[in-house]
């Protein structure tokens, strides 16, 4: 299983300056790691936005990405 868990709210995170939409905490991750696994999952975003997020730039054609500056 791969997980891509994105921000996590953790003492290494602590006062850093996070968007909140694009953070999850421990507990809800490993909640979301557990359901995957027992889904016999492959791959697993740690929120819905990553997902959408990811979604977004696989969907740009790859010469389109290496311009750009993200």
């Amino acid at each position: 299983m791969t997980v891509l868990p994105g921000f996590v709210a953790t003492r290494m995170t602590e006062g850093m300056d996070l968007p909140a939409r694009l953070t999850t905490t421990p507990e809800r991750l490993a909640g979301r790691v557990l359901r995957a696994g027992r889904a016999r999952r492959n791959v697993i975003y740690a929120g819905r936005i990553w997902w959408l997020v990811m979604a977004v730039i696989r969907a740009i054609p790859e010469p389109v990405f290496k311009r750009l500056r993200l």
